[in-house]
């Protein structure tokens, strides 16, 4: 049932978003409407349809041209490369928004009394992203109005400690997210030269546990000197 329902919400975003003039696109769309993968990437988490979107720059952040962009419908996606946003209806002025996991930080989920919940962060824009190249830095804030956002918290918390792993043990970042198998010692090790032995009888015995014996201190029977 879960998998359908994303199956429909996808649909529901292809046929509300505009694929002309894919060149000028930032994420880069197939001819049947779907989101031309980058090499290795693997979509891990669809949401639910009308997720809004609101980029703005920072207040503290200075910038010569305000800049500002907001969406009241679309589809947020979580690859192990990007985080992807593409609206319902797409405009010459913002087709999608898109950057690294590992360049989002100071997540903040929001929720009023009466109103959906909200997921904020602060992101690094990267070239092609959908935010001019000048701005070092922008407030993205995801509005979920038909619910979803933990979900997507924990996709993204989940994506986000295993970058970071693999980062830090200096793997290629997107390409190494699953967890290794179990560590099994006795299987690793093999076959230890300690282990103890059955004898004929069946009773283990152990050569280096065993007490070696004191010799008599008399002559066997019938001995003659």
């Amino acid at each position: 049932m879960a998998d359908q329902f994303l199956v429909e919400a996808h649909r529901w975003t292809l046929a509300q978003h505009s694929i002309t003039d894919e060149k000028e696109s930032w994420v880069m769309l197939t001819r049947d409407g779907q989101i031309q993968k980058l090499p290795g990437e693997k979509i891990l988490l669809t949401s639910k349809p009308r997720v809004g979107l609101e980029l703005s720059v920072p207040k503290e952040l200075q910038v010569a041209e305000p800049f500002s962009v907001k969406s009241d419908n679309g589809i947020v996606y979580i690859t192990n490369e990007r985080i992807i946003y593409l609206p319902a209806r797409s405009t010459e002025a913002f087709r999608s928004f898109f950057a690294p996991p590992l360049n989002f930080s100071d997540v903040r989920i929001n929720s009023s009394w009466i109103g959906p919940w909200s997921w904020t962060s602060i992101v690094r824009p990267i070239p092609n992203g959908g935010v001019p190249p000048e701005i070092p830095r922008i407030e993205c804030k995801l509005t979920f109005k038909d619910g979803g956002h933990s979900d997507f918290q924990a996709k993204y918390e989940w994506l986000r400690d295993r970058l970071l792993h693999a980062q830090s043990l200096g793997l290629t970042p997107g390409q190494n997210l699953e967890p290794p198998p179990p560590y099994d010692d006795a299987q690793a090790s093999g076959p230890s030269s300690s282990t103890p032995a059955s004898g004929p009888s069946g009773n283990v015995t152990s050569d280096r546990n065993q007490v070696p014996q004191p010799g008599p201190d008399e002559p066997p029977p019938d001995y003659t000197a």
